[in-house]
């Protein structure tokens, strides 16, 4: 999970243990909630992903890869986060994705693909208090505060029609829907994983999205407006 997310050594040490005292507190309760529904490899491998998501948004804020990222590849998925999300410099990035092994792409071919990117802000460590606030009335000031409580109402409107649905599946249908569109897993990666069969998941992943597309349609979300939510970069 930290190779995925392009964790530094000191971070993967962090959330390694972080993960592990989340599993142990109030006497293992994520462990006591298998309910035997998938194996434990897939319902511990879903822990994990969850909690690594919390980890991340407590550390740096919600993220997620551009458009043009994910067109790109996992290469630039990974930089992108690295550069953008995490501040990292380029030349420190390119040697941390050459050692884990993502790429053997020099400095120069991975400015190319970072050049493709959108210029993105790096996400700070979530800031609490009276400067935090004013910090978010500055950046917002421009826009009518109708405006975006409206448009914030309706995103979360959205975002709660999906969880809803996706409540509503299988563990495993929801774990493969969760990597792959928002970590951004490869298919190659979530067969491995959960130890499926690569070709057929093609087929399920597709049959999983007309399902959804399908549920969250009759529930009035607007048609393409599941595309946007999976696009925007700070879901």
């Amino acid at each position: 999970m930290a190779r995925r997310y392009g964790f530094s050594p000191d971070d993967t040490a962090d959330l390694s243990s972080w993960i592990k005292l989340r599993i142990v507190e109030d006497n293992y309760a994520a462990l006591r909630k298998f309910r035997g529904e998938s194996s434990i490899s897939t319902y511990l491998t879903v822990v994990v992903a969850m909690l690594a998501r919390d980890y991340r948004a407590q550390r740096w804020g919600r993220w997620r890869p551009s458009a043009s990222a994910r067109r790109l590849g996992d290469v630039a998925v990974r930089l992108e986060a690295l550069v953008h999300r995490s501040g990292v410099p380029l030349q420190q990035a390119a040697e941390q994705l050459r050692t884990t092994g993502l790429t053997a792409q020099t400095d120069r071919q991975l400015a190319n693909i970072l050049s493709q990117l959108p210029t993105r802000q790096p996400l700070r460590p979530v800031e609490v208090g009276a400067e935090a606030l004013s910090q978010v009335t500055t950046a917002t000031s421009a826009d009518s505060p109708l405006d975006a409580q409206q448009r914030d109402e309706e995103r979360e409107r959205c975002r709660a029609l999906v969880e809803q649905a996706l409540s509503a599946l299988p563990v495993e249908d929801r774990l493969i829907l969760r990597m792959r569109f928002w970590d951004n897993v490869s298919i190659a990666d979530i067969a491995r994983g959960l130890r499926l069969e690569q070709k057929p998941l093609y087929r399920r992943l597709e049959r999983l999205l007309v399902d959804l597309r399908r549920v969250l349609t009759s529930a009035g979300l607007k048609p393409g407006r599941l595309q946007e939510l999976l696009d925007e970069p700070g879901s």
